[in-house]
């Protein structure tokens, strides 16, 4: 089964070596994947910051030849390099193998409602941010139309970072600020 979402961000990380530092980085990759080039604008739009954020977020991937810029009128318009779109195209991250690999973790075959949450993550393989409008369960819980219960999110959630499905990024007084799929499953 190939991954359905536009790219896979946990396998384009282990190519390239280096993780997309958010899920902003995440979803303007996600966008330019599409194959056609963004202004500036467009991209600050679609994550909801200032266009003049877009180039530092970028800049490590130019770098590295994953995008490219040209300047029409001093307007910075971004697209992918062909060696992205090949690595992109050629990372169908197999959700079937980390299925494999979180049930040998946690010795046993996952629940639906377990395969959902996994498959919400995989999809997204970038951070899940704490908000202050909702938590992370909430988030996962409106991502999947409501149709598992918010307490057996949570209770999902819980279990998959106890046991290392889930990577949580912590304060030092323990709050979570964001989740994403543990790296060792991908």
């Amino acid at each position: 089964m190939r991954n359905s979402s536009p790219i896979g961000i946990g396998r384009v990380n282990k190519l390239f070596g280096v993780p997309f530092r958010s899920e902003k980085v995440a979803k303007i990759f996600e966008l330019l994947s599409l194959g056609k080039p963004m202004l500036a604008r467009e991209l600050a739009e679609a994550i909801g910051v200032p266009s003049k954020q877009i180039l530092p977020r970028l800049k490590r991937y130019i770098q590295r030849g994953w995008v490219v810029t040209q300047k029409v009128n001093n307007i910075n318009i971004y697209s992918l390099t062909e060696t992205a779109k090949k690595i992109l195209s050629l990372q169908g991250s197999n959700f079937e193998r980390v299925k494999e690999k979180v049930e040998r973790l946690l010795g046993r075959k996952l629940e639906q409602d377990e395969l959902e949450i996994l498959r919400f993550f995989f999809k997204r393989q970038g951070y899940v941010e704490n908000s202050p409008s909702e938590t992370i369960a909430e988030q996962v819980w409106h991502s999947l139309g409501r149709r598992i219960p918010l307490s057996r999110v949570q209770e999902i959630l819980t279990e998959f970072t106890l046991r290392g499905v889930l990577f949580a990024f912590r304060l030092k007084n323990g709050v979570i600020l964001k989740v994403r799929l543990n790296r060792d499953v991908l």
